[in-house]
C-alpha cells in the first residue's frame, strides 16, 4: 500500500479543519440541499404587522417551526422539509389569518400574510390580491437560480421503462440524460455530453439524496457506480422529489461545474402508509430495432421484472417515525455463441471448437433498499438517521465467437448512511451531520477462466482487462443560520462548512490476464498450432490513496426591497491529495524525459519536461474560490413579472484516476513476446520457440523469469504523467432571463453563457514540434522501455451559450392535470481539445470545433391528466433537431488527399436525422376497502416505432467514403410496451 501523506500535509490538513471550526463558531450559515424557506411580510390591512407569530405546522407529523416577524413585518422560515403546511400568522392584537401550503425542495418561496384579511369581504375572482387558503402550491420566483422542480406526482405517473429517477432530469432545460446501455447519467453545459462520457473527464455533475453527495471521484460517470453499469444509482421508491439545477446554484452547492440534482426522500408520518410494485417486460413486448431488420437478426430474448415495496409510519405519534423501500430490477438476456471452424487446420488443435457453442443466459441482478428514522426530540430538534445499500452483479460480453467465459463480470455496490441533528432558536438554525459513503466497483474478466485464448474460428478462457475502483469516504458537515437581520432590508445570512476524508484504492489492469494470440501465416512459418504472440502484464496492479476534502461557503440572500433580491456567495474548496502528491518520479522515466528534451525535433517544445518529474512535493491547490452573485427583480412585487440574472464559478474535482495511473502505469509494466517455430527474428524483432508448457500458468511464469527486463530493449509501456501544478476543471457560467405568470402557467426565458477552463486532455510529447509531409508529427523513440509518453494538459476548453425556455403547470388533484415543455436552443457547444490528441498534440493552439453538445434544439414536453372511471393518462414526448457525431475528415486536402498538414478537421461537425421519441402510460385505478387503492398500468415507449439514430460512420478520406454519414447504432429502444401493477394504502 502506498502512503500518499506526507507529515506536512497532515499539518496543513489539520490547520485548515481548525480554521474551518473557528468560522463556523462565529459566524451563521443555512443549507438548503434539502430543505425549503419561506419568507415573506405579515401585514394586518395596510400596516405592517411587527411582532407577529407565524407557526407552520406539517399536516403529515404536526412537526411546528415558529418564527416572529420583525420591526418592518417581515419573517422567514428556514429549514422545512418539503411537503405541505398549515401556517397560522397571528397579530399582536389577536388577529390571525391561516393558509395551507405546499413548498418543493430547494425552494425559497415568497408568501405574505394579512392577518385582517379572515374578515374582509372575499376578494372579487381573479384580484390578483386574493389569498387562496386550501392547498396552494409555492412557486419560487425570486431566485437568480435556473432551477426545475419535479414532482412526486411526475416521477409516479409519467412513463418510464427502467426505474432510474435521474431520466427526469430531462424535464429541466439545457440537461442531456445520456442513456448508453452502461452508463446512465446527465451533462449540462456542453461538458461531457458524449453518450459514451469521458474516461478522463465526466460531465462535472452531481447527485445530493438527503444532502449526502454521491459524486464519483475516481471514475468517470459523474455519481458512483454508473459508470458500467446497466442499473440505477438509488431506491427510486425512496424518492419524495428532487431538484433539477441547470445554471447559477448558489454557494453551498459543491463538486460541480454544470448541473447538480438535490433530492429528498420520503418520510413516515402519523398514518400508516404503505405501497408495492411490479412491473415486466419481455422480448415479445418489443418490436426488432432498426438494424435487426436491417440484418434480419432476431429479437434478443429478454425478461426483465421490477418489482419493490415501501412502508412508513408512527412508532411514536407525533415523535418517532420509520420508512424503508426495497427494489429489485432483474434481467435475463440470452446470447448465443456459434464459433467456427478450423478447417483445414482442424488437426492442429486438440479440442472441438464446438464444445463452446450454445445459448447462455446473460444476467443482471440489482437490489436497492433505503431506510430512514426521525425523531422529533423536541419542537425545536431533530433526529434523522438513514441509510441505503445498492448492490449489483452482472454477466455480458460474450457471444459470436467469444465463449461465455469471455465474458466480463461485474460487481457493483454502493452503501451510505447519514445521521443528522437540527436546532431551531430565535431566529437560529443549526444543522449538523455526518454521512458516509462507501462504493466498490469490481468489473472485467473472470479470474478462475485462466489465460485466454483468441483463435481466428473461437475465444475462449478469461478476459484481458480486470479492474477493481473503491471510493470510501466520511464526510462532517456543520450549518448555522441567522433569519432575523435587518439592515438596509432584510438579509438570510449562510455560512456552512465540510470536512470529508476520503480513500480510494484502484486495481487492475487492461492486461492483467495473458492473452495468446493464434494466426494462420504460412509467410512467417505460423499456424495455429502454437501462438504467433502473447500480451501480458506484470508488477503491481494496485493503489491505495488517501485526502481530505473542505469546503467552505457563505451565502447572502439580500432582500432589498419587494422588488429587487440579490443572492451574493463565496465558496472555497480544498483537496489535498487532488495530485498524488508524494508521487515520485521513477529514474527510468526521468531519463527518458530527459532524454527526450535534448531532440532536436521537438525544439521549441510547447511544454517544460521538468514540469512532468515530480520529487514527492506537489502542493494541494489554495486557489479554488469561486464567487457567485445573482439578482432578481419583481416588477410589480406580485411574482408575475421577474427579471433575473447571475454570474458565478463552479469548480468540478478532478478525477483521481488522472493521477493515480501515473503511478499504476510505472509499476505495472505491460508487454508482449513473439512466439515462432524456429526461434529466429519476425518482422526483425526477436521471438521466442514456443514450448507447450508457455501456456501453463507455472510454464509462463518460469518464461518470464528468464526474460528479465533489458532497460535498452524497444519500448512498448506507455509512460503516463501529469503537470505538477494539475489545476482543477471549472466552468464560469452568466445567465439572464424573466419568468413571467400567465395565468395558471409559469414562463421562463433565459440566456444561458457557461465556459468551462482547465478541462483535461492528455497528448504525447514523444512527437515532433512540427508534422511531417504526411500531416503527422513524428514519433520520437525513447528509451528505458517506453513506447510513449502520454501527458495531461489543462489546456482543454468549452464554450456553450443557449436559451432555455420553459412552460409549466403543476399537476393538482383539484385541476386534475398538469403539464411542462422544456426548450433547450444551442446557439454554440464547442471545445478546444479533446480527451486524447494524438494529431495535434498542442491543444493550446488547437481551433474551437463542435462538440458532443451541440445539438441545435431539444424540446422534452409532458403531461398528466385525470380521465373518468379512474383512468390517469400521461405522456413524455422529447425531440431533438439531432444529435452531432464525431467526424474525422482529411477529405479537405488537394489531390493527392489524405493527411495532409493543416487539413485534418476532428470534431462534430455533422448531424444525425431528428429525434422523436413519444411515450404513454395508463393507469386504472380501483378503490378497496376505503382508502386502499390497486392499479393496472400498461406503457408504450417510442410509440411511433422512430429509429433514433446514436451513431454515424465519420471517418472520409482520399476521394470519399460511400458510408460517410450512414448511422451504425441506436439511442432509445424501438417501439415497447410494459405492464405493470401496485397497491397502495
Amino acid at each position: 500500500m502506498t502512503n500518499l501523506f506526507s507529515a506536512k500535509g497532515a499539518a496543513r490538513g489539520i490547520r485548515i479543519c481548525l480554521l474551518a471550526t473557528s468560522l463556523l463558531a462565529g459566524a451563521p450559515a443555512l443549507a438548503q440541499l434539502t430543505t425549503s424557506t419561506i419568507r415573506g411580510v405579515v401585514s394586518s390591512g395596510t400596516t405592517a404587522a411587527p411582532g407577529a407569530t407565524i407557526t407552520a405546522v406539517n399536516v403529515e407529523t404536526n412537526a411546528t417551526t415558529r418564527t416572529v416577524a420583525g420591526p418592518n413585518g417581515s419573517y422567514v422560515l428556514t429549514g422545512l422539509s418539503p411537503g405541505t403546511y398549515d401556517i397560522k400568522f397571528t397579530a399582536n392584537g389577536g388577529a390571525t389569518s391561516s393558509q395551507r401550503v405546499t413548498i418543493e425542495v430547494g425552494q425559497t418561496a415568497s408568501l405574505d400574510a394579512d392577518t385582517n384579511a379572515a374578515a374582509a369581504t372575499p376578494p372579487a375572482p381573479g384580484d390578483r390580491a386574493a389569498i387562496v387558503v386550501v392547498g396552494r402550491r409555492l412557486v419560487e420566483t425570486r431566485t437568480s437560480e435556473i432551477g426545475t422542480n419535479v414532482s412526486q406526482e411526475q416521477i409516479e405517473n409519467l412513463p418510464q421503462n427502467n426505474r432510474n429517477f435521474i431520466n427526469f432530469a430531462a424535464l429541466a432545460p439545457g440537461i442531456r440524460v445520456n442513456q448508453s446501455e452502461f452508463r446512465q447519467t446527465f451533462a449540462g453545459a456542453g461538458v461531457g455530453t458524449d453518450k459514451d462520457g469521458e474516461s478522463t473527464g465526466g460531465p462535472q455533475v452531481n447527485v445530493f439524496i438527503d444532502g449526502v453527495s454521491l459524486k464519483g471521484n475516481v471514475n468517470q460517470g459523474g455519481i458512483v457506480g454508473q459508470d458500467v453499469s446497466r442499473g440505477n444509482p438509488f431506491s427510486q421508491l425512496a424518492v419524495k422529489e428532487f431538484r433539477v439545477l441547470s445554471s447559477n446554484f448558489k454557494a453551498e452547492f459543491e463538486d460541480a461545474g454544470t448541473a447538480i440534482i438535490t433530492a429528498v426522500t420520503k418520510s413516515g408520518t402519523n398514518d400508516f402508509h404503505g405501497e408495492a410494485f411490479v412491473s415486466y417486460q419481455n422480448e415479445k413486448m418489443i418490436e426488432r430495432d432498426f438494424f435487426q431488420k436491417k440484418n434480419n437478426d432476431a429479437k434478443m430474448p429478454l425478461k426483465r421484472y421490477q418489482y419493490g415495496a415501501a412502508l412508513g409510519g408512527p412508532i411514536i405519534r407525533d415523535k418517532l417515525f420509520f420508512f424503508g423501500t426495497y427494489e429489485a430490477n432483474i434481467q435475463d438476456r440470452i446470447s448465443t455463441v456459434n464459433p467456427g471452424s478450423a478447417g483445414a487446420q482442424a488437426n492442429l488443435i486438440n479440442f472441438d471448437p464446438q464444445i463452446y457453442a450454445g445459448s447462455y443466459v446473460s444476467p443482471f441482478r440489482e437490489k436497492l433498499g433505503f431506510g430512514k428514522l426521525t425523531l422529533q426530540a423536541t419542537e425545536n430538534q431533530k433526529i434523522e438517521l438513514s441509510g441505503s445499500i445498492r448492490k449489483e452483479t452482472d454477466l455480458r460480453d460474450f457471444g459470436g465467437n467469444a465463449a461465455r467465459s469471455k465474458g466480463t463480470k461485474v460487481n457493483n455496490d454502493v452503501y451510505t448512511a447519514k445521521l443528522s441533528h437540527t436546532y431551531r432558536g430565535d431566529g437560529l438554525l443549526n444543522e449538523a451531520t455526518v454521512d458516509f459513503l462507501n462504493s466498490k466497483l469490481a468489473f472485467g474478466g473472470d479470474q478462475d477462466a485462466g489465460f485466454g485464448f483468441n483463435y481466428p474460428f473461437v475465444q475462449f478462457g478469461g478476459r484481458a482487462d480486470f479492474q477493481t475502483v473503491q471510493q470510501r469516504s466520511i464526510t462532517f458537515r456543520d450549518n448555522l443560520s441567522f433569519s432575523n437581520v435587518h439592515w438596509n432590508g432584510n438579509h438570510l445570512i449562510k455560512i456552512g462548512a465540510k470536512v470529508s476524508f476520503q480513500k480510494y484504492s484502484i486495481g487492475g489492469s487492461g492486461s492483467f490476464n495473458p492473452q495468446f494470440e493464434f494466426f494462420n501465416d504460412p509467410s512467417q512459418n505460423l499456424d495455429i498450432s502454437l501462438p504467433g504472440v502473447v500480451r501480458f502484464g506484470g508488477g503491481n496492479p494496485n493503489l491505495t490513496a488517501k485526502t481530505t476534502q473542505i469546503g467552505l461557503f457563505a451565502q447572502d440572500d439580500w432582500e432589498v426591497s419587494k422588488h429587487l433580491l440579490i443572492n451574493a456567495g463565496l465558496r472555497w474548496d480544498y483537496d489535498s491529495n487532488a495530485k498524488n502528491n508524494a508521487f515520485v518520479t521513477p529514474p527510468g522515466a526521468i531519463a527518458a524525459l530527459q532524454n527526450l528534451a535534448l531532440d532536436p525535433r521537438i525544439q521549441p517544445a510547447f511544454y517544460n519536461v521538468n514540469d512532468y518529474i515530480s520529487t514527492g512535493n506537489r502542493k494541494a491547490d489554495l486557489k479554488n474560490f469561486a464567487p457567485r452573485l445573482g439578482f432578481s427583480y419583481d416588477v410589480n412585487a406580485d411574482q408575475r413579472t421577474v427579471f433575473f440574472g447571475g454570474y458565478g464559478r463552479y469548480y468540478d474535482r478532478a478525477l483521481f484516476r488522472n493521477a493515480a495511473e501515473e503511478s499504476l502505469k510505472g509499476q505495472f509494466r505491460t508487454g508482449e513476446i513473439l512466439f515462432s517455430k524456429d526461434g529466429l527474428p519476425r518482422f526483425g524483432q526477436p521471438t521466442i520457440q514456443f514450448q507447450p508448457q508457455y501456456l501453463t500458468p507455472a510454464g509462463f511464469t518460469a518464461l518470464l523469469a528468464q526474460l528479465a527486463a533489458d532497460p535498452t530493449r524497444p519500448g512498448t509501456d506507455e509512460l503516463r504523467v501529469i503537470p505538477n501544478n494539475l489545476k482543477t476543471p471549472y466552468t464560469d457560467q452568466f445567465s439572464i432571463g424573466v419568468r413571467q405568470r400567465v395565468g395558471i402557467l409559469r414562463t421562463s426565458l433565459t440566456f444561458n453563457h457557461t465556459v468551462g477552463r482547465n478541462q483535461i486532455g492528455y497528448a504525447p510529447l514523444n512527437r515532433s514540434t512540427n508534422p511531417g509531409s504526411n500531416g503527422f508529427y513524428d514519433y520520437i523513440p525513447l528509451t528505458n522501455g517506453y513506447g510513449n509518453i502520454i501527458a495531461a494538459f489543462n489546456t482543454r476548453r468549452t464554450k456553450y451559450d443557449a436559451i432555455f425556455a420553459t412552460i409549466d403547470k403543476p399537476y393538482t388533484k383539484a385541476s386534475h392535470w398538469g403539464g411542462g415543455i422544456a426548450y433547450t436552443g444551442v446557439l454554440r457547444s464547442k471545445q478546444r481539445g479533446s480527451e486524447f490528441n494524438f494529431d495535434y498534440p498542442n491543444i493550446g493552439e488547437q481551433d474551437y470545433v463542435p462538440n458532443a453538445g451541440n445539438e441545435k434544439h431539444r424540446i422534452v414536453a409532458n403531461g398528466i391528466v385525470d380521465l373518468p372511471l379512474a383512468i390517469k393518462a400521461s405522456t413524455l414526448v422529447t425531440y431533438g433537431s439531432g444529435a452531432p457525431f464525431f467526424v474525422i475528415d482529411a477529405n479537405r486536402a488537394p489531390p493527392p488527399q489524405g493527411f495532409q498538414p493543416g487539413t485534418i478537421r476532428l470534431g462534430y461537425f455533422n448531424n444525425l436525422p431528428y429525434f422523436l421519441q413519444v411515450d404513454f402510460r395508463l393507469q386504472k385505478s380501483f378503490k378497496l376497502f376505503g382508502d386502499k387503492e390497486f392499479t393496472v398500468s400498461g406503457e408504450v415507449f417510442n410509440a411511433f416505432n422512430r429509429a433514433n439514430f446514436g451513431g454515424a460512420d465519420g471517418f472520409i478520406c482520399c476521394g470519399g467514403n460511400p458510408n460517410f454519414g450512414v448511422p451504425n447504432s441506436l439511442s432509445g429502444p424501438p417501439r415497447s410496451f410494459q405492464v405493470g401493477a401496485s397497491a397502495k394504502f
